[in-house]
């Protein structure tokens, strides 16, 4: 038997000093006594099991997903309220895990989910864990409604702040060495608090401020930990009251607070006076200017990629009238070191490389050979049956919650992406004639085409376009453009190697 661990330790938990290796000792107690193989240890820290919503429990799902899979054969917690501490969610994994034949134990509470008695049991350790949980959760809502009661802040005190010697928050001016490009730079969190305001003052957007930030050395505080910041943590900072002496009362009202303001009362109004003027500025030219530029919606970070992220490009900023495009993550401070562009850089690659393409003669009797040979080269019927289990399984784990409509979305387009491809290549000729007759003509219609119309040809023809800094790395054909692409390639890349040049762009349905 391959046994698994799942240990949880609450915030809470752990200020009180719960032991996480209390939970592993245990653990491995069981594992020697049963002789059960210690299969993995699922370790999740500082979260509550107070949720109906897993994803706010990321170890905690995939353990779940781990078990239905089929990697290990009993799941083991120290205690029951480790588990869950809501009786509908212990009840729902309960079944998922007992359907899949997974087995289930809980050290301290004595229980074996696979007998009746542990069933009952069960009921009722989930029924008093969940009373724990609302019990606590109503103890420490009387204590925070008391403390705003003493105009005391409740909770993880906001950027910029900390607390003083009397526990009154004051500005956090503690100094923290920070590592950039090689050097070590002392920032101080308020300084950045005050930098914020007065850059949105001179009327820099959230975004840019978040870029600003990032690139300082400064990062967010909170329940959440230290991470970039983003425009959304950059909006709730400039308009959070709790800065000018406010604390909220709880009722989405705010209340006078013990602390002394942190940002004069001028500034923070002033602020909030520029920031609604640009927005409805912002919002009524944007609704009036809806560019569709040639590439939107196509364009993807090379770099992202290779980092195992999905890095969406977008048009950046405007300069000098013309549109730089530049990687969404690296907007946010996720550590892309995509170098953002102009459009009409990447414009011109598209066409060049479309420039070059030629249909051969013989193109209808070459690219059904290559399709013959494709089939020929793997067992389809078998792909295609894995396939379709994938398929069946990703619709399971939809409709038990483990995975949300746009993870399923995602997947599934991919694997009947997959399945498609695998279907025996039987386009008639008058399709193929259709096909050819377009590509020979592309060109003189991207020349001629508005933005609006050059998007609607790149969507035709691409799936995906992959960028790396100024350059074109890749482009994902539409399914049914794809044998041209690999037909043209192959004649480009011989062309080429006559010439001892190199390919500017590689076509590819998996963009490797």
């Amino acid at each position: 038997m391959r046994a698994a661990l799942y240990a949880r330790v609450s915030t809470e938990e752990q200020t009180e000093g719960y032991s996480i290796d209390a939970q592993k000792r245990a653990f491995q107690r069981l594992c020697e006594e049963r002789g059960w193989i210690p299969h993995y240890e699922y370790i999740e820290a500082g979260k509550s099991a107070h949720t109906d919503d897993i994803r706010k429990r990321p170890v905690f799902k995939q353990a779940i997903d781990d078990a239905l899979s089929g990697q290990y054969d009993v799941l083991v917690v120290h205690r029951i309220d480790r588990f869950a501490r809501r009786v509908a969610i212990t009840i729902e994994y309960f079944e998922k895990l007992s359907k899949a034949g997974i087995g289930f134990v809980s050290i301290e509470n004595n229980l074996d989910y696979s007998t009746p008695e542990g069933k009952l049991m069960f009921l009722m350790q989930g029924g008093l864990a969940e009373y724990y949980s609302e019990n606590l959760s109503r103890e420490t809502k009387k204590g925070w409604n008391e403390r705003r009661k003493q105009g005391l802040y409740c909770g993880a005190l906001p950027f910029g702040a900390m607390k003083g010697d009397d526990k009154i928050p004051i500005p956090d001016m503690q100094p923290r060495q920070i590592g950039t490009n090689g050097h070590t730079t002392t920032v101080r969190n308020y300084e950045g608090l005050l930098a914020g305001f007065q850059m949105s003052l001179a009327g820099t957007s959230d975004r840019d401020i978040a870029i600003a930030l990032n690139e300082q050395g400064y990062r967010t505080t909170g329940t959440r930990g230290p991470r970039p910041f983003a425009k959304e943590s950059v909006r709730g900072l400039l308009k959070n009251r709790f800065y000018i002496g406010y604390i909220p009362d709880g009722n989405g009202g705010w209340i006078k607070a013990q602390h002394d303001p942190m940002i004069d009362a001028e500034l923070f109004e002033a602020v909030q006076v520029k920031r609604k003027k640009d927005s409805q500025s912002t919002h009524k030219h944007s609704s009036q200017n809806k560019t569709v530029y040639s590439l939107t919606g196509i364009i993807f970070c090379w770099y992202c990629k290779e980092a195992g992220n999905e890095g969406r490009i977008h048009v950046s900023c405007m300069k000098n009238g013309i549109p730089r495009l530049g990687c969404y993550n690296r907007a946010k401070g996720w550590g892309c070191t995509q170098k953002s562009g102009r459009l009409d850089i990447y414009e011109e690659q598209i066409r060049g490389y479309l420039d070059t393409f030629t249909i051969p003669q013989d193109y209808q009797k070459r690219i059904l050979q290559m399709h013959s040979q494709l089939n020929q080269s793997y067992d389809v019927e078998n792909e295609a049956g894995q396939l379709k289990r994938r398929l069946k399984r990703l619709k399971d784990l939809y409709k038990w919650g483990d995975i949300d409509k746009a993870e399923y979305q995602r997947d599934k387009q991919q694997i009947e992406s997959e399945l498609g491809r695998l279907a025996p290549f039987q386009a008639p000729v008058q399709e193929l004639e259709r096909l050819a007759e377009f590509l020979g003509n592309i060109v003189k219609a991207w020349d001629m085409a508005t933005n609006e119309q050059r998007n609607k040809l790149a969507r035709t023809l691409f799936q995906e376009i992959w960028l790396r800094d100024q350059e074109v790395i890749a482009v994902k054909p539409q399914p049914e453009f794809e044998p041209f692409f690999k037909l043209n390639w192959e004649e480009y890349c011989e062309v080429m190697k006559s010439k001892s040049r190199p390919s500017p762009v590689s076509p590819s349905n998996t963009c490797g």
